[in-house]
């Protein structure tokens, strides 16, 4: 019976390991020496631990630089298998695109490695207000996934263009105001006209406004991005795609979003007219092709229409 009882337990115990073990990140090459690992488009959960979010790496003679560090430190650290598998050069930076919590909760991660980390100032001002609540609350969904996770907050810099340089790269981390939130910013790689986009851009699910939210800046720093021509976006979250594809899928939903609820409030709605009227609206009812609309939607409209009523 003893050895019945320490073998359920043995077995419980590996059941546990091969959770915490059966992730595995697989980079997918967009260049030479660049490469995006996809996130999922479904909303974070225990089962996607949580990377809802496009992380992104590039590989040069003089060292790598990461895009973004993941919710946790268990993706951070299968991030960095994933790039020890195509390089075995070391980690020079890691780069935040933003403040949500999957974009910058795997830090601590490659603090332990002594890597140095880099984000806007804005965002970084974000994660130092928002950083406990939004670990509490990772920790709580991913529970002994999130093992070993801790805040560390990146440098933060002020400008709208902070570049670094390597012996055979350049890279532009690029701010154009607030998109989604404040400090979000895009890596350009000139020479490759490539774009890794953050929050700024998304294919293939609807965007997430929040609180922080403001439709006209968002999409001026859109713009700005595009003005770049890049040949290559890689979006904060789905595929790789050109600029009409991100336009599809994010400028001109935003842009609809904005000019309905502007016409709505000019005729004089009321607040629960002007959601009612976004929900039978075909020109936003045309953007159901995207992953999580019918979730997301809704709550868009509700937080465009409160943003408007906050600029009156």
């Amino acid at each position: 019976m003893l050895f019945h009882g320490l073998l359920g337990i043995a077995m419980a115990c590996c059941c546990m390991l091969g959770v915490a073990a059966d992730l595995q990140l697989e980079p997918v090459r967009v260049a030479p020496g660049v490469y995006v690992v996809y996130g999922d488009l479904k909303p974070a959960s225990y089962d996607n631990d949580a990377l809802t979010v496009n992380l992104g790496f590039i590989t040069t003679s003089a060292g790598v630089v990461v895009i973004d560090s993941g919710p946790s430190y268990r993706v951070a650290q299968m991030l960095h298998r994933a790039i020890q598998r195509v390089s075995s050069y070391p980690i020079k930076y890691v780069i935040n695109t933003g403040p949500d919590p999957a974009r910058w909760l795997g830090n601590g991660y490659f603090k332990k490695l002594g890597v140095p980390l880099l984000a806007h100032e804005e965002a970084r001002k974000l994660m130092e207000t928002r950083g406990a609540d939004q670990l509490k609350a990772m920790q709580a969904l991913l529970r002994e996934k999130a093992h070993g996770t801790e805040l560390a907050l990146p440098r933060g810099f002020s400008s709208d263009t902070e570049e670094i340089r390597f012996s055979d790269s350049l890279l532009q981390l690029l701010y154009f105001g607030p998109a989604q939130s404040s400090g979000n910013i895009a890596v350009w790689l000139q020479r490759e006209e490539i774009a890794f986009a953050g929050a700024i851009m998304q294919s293939d699910a609807l965007l997430a406004l929040t609180a922080d939210s403001r439709l006209a800046n968002w999409i001026s720093a859109y713009d700005s991005l595009a003005s770049l021509r890049p040949r290559q976006i890689v979006p904060g979250r789905g595929t790789l795609g050109n600029l009409a594809r991100m336009d599809a899928d994010t400028r001109t939903y935003l842009a609809t979003l904005r000019a309905l609820i502007d016409q709505a409030a000019q005729r004089g709605a009321t607040k629960a007219e002007i959601i009612s009227q976004a929900e039978k609206s075909k020109e936003l009812t045309a953007f159901k092709r995207l992953q999580g609309y019918a979730e997301l939607a809704p709550a868009n409209v509700l937080q465009a229409v409160q943003e408007r009523d906050g600029l009156r």
